[in-house]
C-alpha cells in the first residue's frame, strides 16, 4: 500500500479520517462475519444437517441461538387471576399498585402469602 501523506492535513480532518477508517472497518468485519455465517449455514444444510446439530451450544431457541427457560410463576393477582408474576424482572402494574395501596414494599409484598402460589 502505498504511503499517504497526512502532514498537510489538521486535526479536525484527521479525526473525521481516523474516524471514516474506523467506520469501514467496522463494515467489513461485519459483512465479513455475515458472509462467514452464510457460508456455514449454507454446508452444513447442503450435507443435511442443522445447526444445533454441527453446534449444540447454539441451541434451538431464540433469536440469538439461546433458549429461554420458562420461570414458574410465584405470584397471583388476588382481584384477577390471570395476573401472575414470576418474581423476575421489572414488577407489573398490578404489583406497583397493590405495593401502593398499601404501602408496603416489595419484601414485604413478596411475604404476604395471599399474593404467592404455592406449588
Amino acid at each position: 500500500m502505498p504511503d499517504i501523506d497526512l502532514s498537510g492535513l489538521n486535526i479536525d480532518q484527521l479525526t473525521h479520517l481516523v474516524g471514516k477508517a474506523q467506520s469501514e472497518m467496522a463494515s467489513r468485519e461485519r459483512q465479513r462475519r455475515k458472509d462467514l455465517q452464510s457460508e456455514l449455514v449454507r454446508r452444513v444444510t447442503a450435507e443435511g444437517y442443522k445447526m444445533p446439530d454441527i453446534f449444540p451450544e447454539l441451541g434451538t431457541g431464540g433469536a440469538n441461538g439461546r433458549q429461554r427457560r420458562k420461570m414458574p410463576v410465584k405470584f397471583r393477582n388476588p382481584r384477577n387471576p390471570d395476573d401472575t408474576w414470576t418474581g423476575i424482572g421489572r414488577s407489573p402494574k398490578w404489583v406497583q399498585a397493590i405495593l401502593s395501596e398499601r404501602g408496603i414494599d416489595m419484601v414485604a409484598f413478596k411475604g404476604i402469602p395471599m399474593y404467592q402460589i404455592h406449588v
